[in-house]
């Protein structure tokens, strides 16, 4: 299992240059049909706009990449911004950024960074999330040691789950390359009363900052 980021949510900025006014979406997608329907339903929204230029990332490691400049001049467009998602590896997500032409050309270096920019900033201010592996194990303590061990898991960024019963039972998401390190501090926090079970490993969402 591979660790990627996608965006969390849609999200839209807005820029203008030269008068022209472009317009960038971001949509998470984990399929070729979830993108075309966010190019459709995009097209339909800005139904008016002078070109809606595309691009989009699939797979945990962007196996899937197509890009369409929609009417700009070739490679203008859509492979500029197809270029900004593979520089930051933010996968299953699409850009599509509208354009309404304000009168002024502004050639093909102008285009290019225009897009760029767009793509670029959309991506910047759209939250993330990460999706990597982790190994869940199932660590059972007595109620005297919760505090100590609560306080470590969330000073460290751990991302974790209490049960209450006779004793206090806490599902741990560790990264698998962390497992022995952590088994040992969880040892020391509970001078060895504790009971430690390793479940199974799988991918989950977690917020991530840039």
């Amino acid at each position: 299992m591979k660790s990627y980021i996608t965006v969390a949510k849609e999200h839209r900025i807005e820029y203008i240059v030269e008068k022209s006014r472009f317009i960038a979406t971001a949509i998470p997608c984990e399929t070729e049909e979830e993108a075309q329907a966010g190019i459709a339903r995009i097209n339909k929204e800005f139904w008016d706009a002078t070109h809606n230029c595309t691009a989009y990332a699939l797979g945990s490691g962007q196996e899937q990449q197509r890009s369409s400049d929609n009417g700009e001049p070739s490679g203008t467009a859509g492979k500029p911004m197809l270029e900004v998602l593979k520089k930051t590896g933010i996968t299953n997500t699409l850009i599509v950024v509208t354009r309404y032409f304000g009168g002024i050309k502004l050639g093909a270096g102008g285009l290019i960074r225009a897009y760029s920019h767009s793509a670029a900033e959309v991506i910047h201010d759209a939250p993330k999330t990460l999706y990597a592996p982790r190994q869940i194990v199932a660590l059972t303590i007595d109620y005297s040691y919760y505090g100590a061990i609560e306080r470590f898991l969330q000073e460290q960024g751990y991302h974790y789950e209490s049960e209450f019963a006779e004793q206090v039972r806490l599902l741990i998401y560790v990264d698998p390359a962390d497992i022995n390190t952590l088994a040992t501090t969880m040892t020391n926090l509970t001078n060895g009363q504790q009971t430690w079970e390793p479940l199974e490993e799988k991918m989950v969402a977690l917020p991530y900052n840039d």
